[in-house]
């Protein structure tokens, strides 16, 4: 019998019909090839009927799926062409592209030549400034010939000196002669009258005695003559010789002054040493700090409550009229603001500075302070004065100030709201600077946050309200000093914060600042917040690390660190020659940038000639409050642990701001001052804080 079996196998796994007729086709060839009998093959057809019968069913099943797979194959087309119709719109775009792109390369290369242009301008402008710099080394050669000018000056002052003490010699003689005529006179008008009362007698000898009184006469018309001709030149020869002596001290600031003072101060020393007076040593030169007098044997916190100008300080709610509305601890008192600014109220005291060692300035005017006494009381004595910060703007005495306790943020007048996330949206002219916890502190961002615009903010507050001016910013250094016991404040109370990154990932523009307030619970005291919210990249960071946190003394939140606040009442200049220049200080409030005539007057030394570690504070008379270094050659621990910036041969005006920002480290301090930005200046990590200076009613 034929063997079909593998047709019959094809049929079954057939896919199309083509190939079923085809097996079944070959399946009958090779029964009859093989001459087999009609029923066997019909048999064995019947046998695969049913296996033909399942291929058929699998073949219809399989048609349908071909159709319904043609069917996505249509749909699939059509998202196929659409696809290459974007496609076509795609090419197209990219030759605009293209087109776009040769511009862009010939757009380069004339910028390039624009470039070699610009090198080639460059290149003549450092021939110009090497021109400038020959100059410079003119006017230095012309100012050490101004040296010696003054040198002669010097010496001419001295010879006149010489000549007035003999000009005073010569009147003197002159007034004896003057003297002796006046008694030869007298004497010689008592013989007349004698003689005319014997006229009768005597008539032969009236004539002798006329010709002695003519005599005498003209002999004291000379000498009257002669004594008015010594007089006027002695006259002129005080003028003159009180000109160069006035000029000689305008050079040598007031050199005999400070000998004088010192004089006096040392006659005090022995009397200073009651239990009401507390003092510090600052010894500059070897580094130390020593507490004296009543501070002894006292700790920084309760020993000193007190004294009133430590224990008298506690925070306020003031209105904007100046009146007191609450203290810290009173039922109403408040640090959103709905009471009034927070204020911290700093009773009146009286200081005393005993310099113990000084010397000149080799490159700049005035002298080093090498060591001195600083010395605080609540009451006048001998030799004490009252600070400056405690005088209104007319002068008089006042009993106390109030200081911010937290730094500077914007009330908007016109949404009658602070602005809490140093919005750039300042009006000068109508929003008032404020104190309120819970604010990111203003800064100038964007917004022109100046010297100026603070204090005109300040002012819009109402009579009294002044930004943060350099009397009161002395007045807290002298204060915190004396009770830590030492300069270097990050070692005392904290440091601050100080140790944010200056810039996050891509932003450099925005505010890292803290918000205000982390120190509330501390009141009154002094110390360091236990967390700090800080905005790292406009992202609120909550901080806990010493570095990282706010410090407070006494209730005034960040005196340093966080951010930069301007000082007011203070203004550097200098000619091209007096090192980082010299601060010119205001005697009342009609603040001004770039003056330094009228109300500003020379606080009598240079700052420093180069930036550093301060090693040395500048010293006069009449400014012995002031801290400001002469001298940087220091470092982050002693003796006061706060670095100084300025501008080299500074030739115009510079402002003063104090403390430092987020990223200074141990650069900042109570005493680090930026002395080298200029007029009009402001920036993301500047701001200011708010003062009030009652007015007395006379």
């Amino acid at each position: 019998m034929a063997n079909i079996k593998p047709y019959t196998d094809e049929i079954a796994n057939a896919v199309y019909g083509e190939e079923v007729r085809s097996s079944i086709i070959n399946a009958l060839n090779k029964v009859n090839d093989d001459n087999n009998s009609y029923q066997d093959i019909k048999n064995q057809i019947v046998a695969s009927k049913d296996d033909v019968n399942e291929a058929v069913a699998e073949f219809d099943a399989k048609v349908a799926s071909a159709q319904d797979a043609t069917t996505a194959l249509i749909n699939a087309t059509s998202k196929g062409n659409t696809a290459k119709s974007a496609l076509d719109s795609a090419i197209t775009s990219a030759n605009t592209a293209r087109t776009n792109l040769v511009s862009a390369t010939t757009s380069a290369n004339n910028a390039k030549s624009t470039l070699k242009s610009a090198t080639s301008t460059a290149q003549t402008a450092t021939a110009s400034a090497n021109d400038v710099k020959k100059n410079l080394d003119s006017s230095i050669s012309s100012a050490n010939s101004a040296k010696s000018a003054l040198d002669t000056a010097i010496s001419n002052a001295k010879t006149a000196k010489s000549n007035l003490d003999t000009s005073t010699s010569t009147g003197n003689t002159a007034k004896n002669n003057l003297d002796t005529a006046i008694s030869n006179a007298t004497k010689t008008r008592s013989d007349l009258n004698a003689v005319i009362s014997s006229a009768q007698s005597a008539q032969s000898s009236l004539s002798g005695v006329i010709a002695q009184a003519s005599t005498a006469q003209t002999n004291l018309q000379n000498a009257t003559n002669s004594a008015t001709n010594v007089f006027n030149q002695l006259t002129a020869e005080n003028v003159s010789a009180k000109a160069n002596l006035d000029a000689l001290r305008s050079e040598d600031f007031n050199a005999q002054e400070i000998l004088s003072g010192v004089t006096d101060i040392r006659a005090y020393l022995g009397m200073i040493e009651t239990e009401d007076v507390l003092g510090i040593t600052m010894d500059y030169k070897n580094k130390t700090c020593t507490r004296i007098a009543g501070a002894k044997n006292l700790t920084a916190g309760a020993d000193f409550d007190k004294f009133s100008m430590y224990g008298g300080r506690k925070r306020c709610n003031v209105s904007d009229g100046g009146t007191i509305n609450a203290y810290y601890g009173e039922k109403g008192y408040t640090e959103d603001g709905s009471n009034g600014q927070v204020m911290v109220y700093q009773p009146k005291f009286y200081y005393l500075v005993c310099p113990l060692e000084y010397d000149r300035q080799e490159t700049g005017y005035g002298y080093h302070l090498r060591k001195a006494n600083y010395y605080v009381s609540e009451t006048q004595r001998a030799g004490f004065k009252l600070h400056p910060a405690f005088y209104d703007k007319n002068g008089n005495e006042v009993d106390y100030i109030l200081m911010s306790a937290y730094e500077g943020c914007i009330y908007d007048t016109s949404a009658n709201a602070y602005l809490k996330n140093d919005e750039q949206v300042m009006d000068a002219s109508k929003d008032k600077f404020s104190s309120i916890a819970g604010a990111r502190p203003a800064s100038g961002v964007s917004q022109n946050l100046t010297r100026p615009n603070i204090e005109q903010m300040a002012k819009n507050r109402g009579e009294g309200w002044h930004s943060f001016g350099i009397k009161t910013a002395s007045m807290e250094q002298l204060l915190m000093i004396v009770e830590m016991g030492m300069m270097n404040l990050q070692t005392a109370i904290g440091q601050g914060v100080v140790n944010i990154p200056w810039a996050t990932g891509s932003d450099t523009t925005s505010s890292y600042a803290g918000a205000t307030g982390s120190t509330a619970s501390l009141g009154n005291g002094t110390g360091r917040a236990t967390e700090t919210t800080t905005y790292e990249g406009g992202v609120a960071t909550k901080n806990t690390a010493d570095g990282k946190t706010s410090i407070c003394y006494r209730g005034v939140e960040n005196f340093w660190g966080n951010i930069w606040k301007f000082a007011y009442g203070v203004n550097i200049w200098g000619n091209g020659k007096m090192a980082g220049g010299m601060p010119y200080i205001c005697s009342d409030f009609n603040y001004a940038e770039g003056k330094n005539t009228d109300n500003y007057e020379g606080a009598g030394f240079t700052v420093i000639k180069a930036n550093g570690y301060i090693s040395a504070m500048g010293y006069s008379t009449k400014y012995d409050w002031l801290f400001m270094a002469s001298e940087c050659l220091g470092n982050s621990s002693l003796p006061v642990g706060d670095y100084t910036y300025i501008t080299e041969n500074l030739n115009g005006y510079r402002v003063a701001r104090l403390g430092g920002g987020w990223a200074d480290g141990s650069l900042a301090g109570g005493f680090y001052w930026r002395l080298g930005s200029g007029v009009g200046s402001r920036s993301r990590d500047v701001g200011g804080r708010l003062v009030y200076v009652p007015t007395v009613t006379v």
